[in-house]
């Protein structure tokens, strides 16, 4: 382990709740991410056709459950009568799409903390978001992720005590321009996401991370090998380089690797 892995901070949190082995966005990944010791679960958020907040990836049911459609289109009662467990093994058979009520509600009284990914994140479902987090007293354990400059804006102005991933938008083969990540970091972000293949590429991506750190905001990264992010076959190596490069937070699908990396015993 390199010395700047070993003596810098770093959070680990797993993409979709996602423990080892367990369905992906439910109560028991949530649970087993706990267990594991993690320091923050990243959960994706979207609305009903009848306006409840539930706790799904993709706009559609399809991948995960055993019904199909959009979310948007489905009610809640509809999306709650769905398995949402037995596509990661019978073990897991009746196990409920989450809302994000029922998070929150797990989590009373725990130090776990929430990174929300709020899918289209419609205005009403900021507003909700907002409010739901207000009522479980859990401004100071959620962080929320908005993609414009408009929604860090309306996060920050409806509770000033959320804190803001800025999930930088951009495309994935080439890292945005300094001044888009400067606008949100003006505009009162707390942390800023970047892509790994804006960091692994060459010795411009450690620099890019360098310059936002010395703009005093952490950097961030999605490192998932469902999607590529990082080398599936290869990944302690890519999840060295990003430590190495300066990220102080991890979201990825292998968190038990990550926490041998920064926490080995």
């Amino acid at each position: 382990m390199s010395a700047t892995t070993e003596s810098q901070d770093v959070t680990v949190i797993p993409h979709r709740g996602l423990a080892p082995g367990l369905p992906e966005n439910t109560l028991a990944a949530f649970r087993g991410s706990i267990t594991l010791g993690v320091d923050a679960i990243e959960i994706d958020l979207r609305v009903t056709a009848d306006g409840h907040i539930v706790v799904m990836h993709d706009d559609t049911v399809d991948r995960t459950t055993d019904g199909c459609g959009r979310v948007a289109d489905l009610t809640l009662a509809e999306i709650k009568a769905l398995d949402a467990g037995r596509y990661a093994g019978p073990q897991f058979g009746g196990e409920p799409v989450p809302t994000y009520r029922e998070v929150l509600e797990m989590l009373q009284g725990s130090r776990m903390r929430l990174l929300l990914d709020i899918k289209d994140c419609p205005p009403d479902a900021i507003a909700a978001v907002v409010d739901c987090t207000a009522h479980y007293s859990a401004s100071h354990q959620v962080i929320v992720g908005p993609r414009t400059i408009a929604d860090l804006r309306t996060f920050k102005k409806l509770d000033p005590r959320l804190r803001a991933l800025a999930l930088i938008p951009g495309r994935q083969d080439a890292p945005p321009d300094l001044a888009v990540i400067t606008e949100f970091i003006d505009a009162g972000t707390d942390l800023v996401r970047l892509w790994p293949s804006w960091i692994l590429t060459d010795e411009a991506g450690a620099h890019l991370v360098h310059t936002v750190r010395e703009l005093g905001t952490p950097v961030w990264t999605c490192a998932d090998t469902l999607y590529n992010d990082i080398s599936p076959d290869a990944p302690a190596d890519d999840l060295h380089l990003l430590l190495d490069a300066g990220i102080t937070g991890i979201m990825t699908n292998l968190p038990e690797l990550l926490l041998d990396i920064v926490r080995p015993h």
